[in-house]
């Protein structure tokens, strides 16, 4: 995983995404392939899809290639919190 790719996902993504109240975390990645964890708004929002296709995919591909398959997993959502009563 090269240093330029967690840099792109850790300083530049991740703060754009979770002042949105998103998130997204590299899993793995390899020379053709990037799989990405995406929470919160950037993956359950109604812009979620915009966001990936528009803003996170293009900045991946910038770093590892034009190429390269992108892949994204929706983390489970939390549910709400019920008050006990």
């Amino acid at each position: 995983m090269s240093d330029a790719l967690r840099t792109m996902v850790e300083d530049i993504l991740r703060p754009l995404l979770q002042a949105d109240g998103g998130d997204v975390e590299l899993v793995e990645a390899d020379d053709d392939r990037v799989v990405l964890r995406t929470s919160g708004e950037a993956a359950f929002g109604a812009g979620s899809h915009y966001v990936r296709v528009s803003v996170i995919e293009p900045a991946i591909r910038k770093v590892v290639g034009a190429d390269a398959e992108v892949v994204f997993e929706k983390a489970v959502p939390r549910a709400p919190r019920r008050s006990g009563g």
